[in-house]
């Protein structure tokens, strides 16, 4: 559970201070999905569905078992 707290927070520490990287915009596709379901921006909950949204389908798009 610490663990994934702290995951958590880096990803939404990253995503704060504006880091660029080449996963943003997926990211920020990510952040569009979540707020078009209904889900208000800016809280933990919001925070969340980001993060498993963009790290579920990097793992599907990343399966090496295929």
């Amino acid at each position: 559970m610490y663990r994934i707290f702290v995951v958590c927070y880096l990803a939404s520490l990253l995503v704060a201070c504006g880091v660029p990287s080449a996963q943003q915009p997926d990211w920020e596709k990510a952040s569009l999905a979540c707020a078009d379901v209904g889900i208000a921006p800016g809280g933990g909950g919001f925070d969340q569905c980001v993060f498993n949204l963009y790290y579920s389908l990097w793992d599907i798009q990343n399966d090496r078992d295929n």
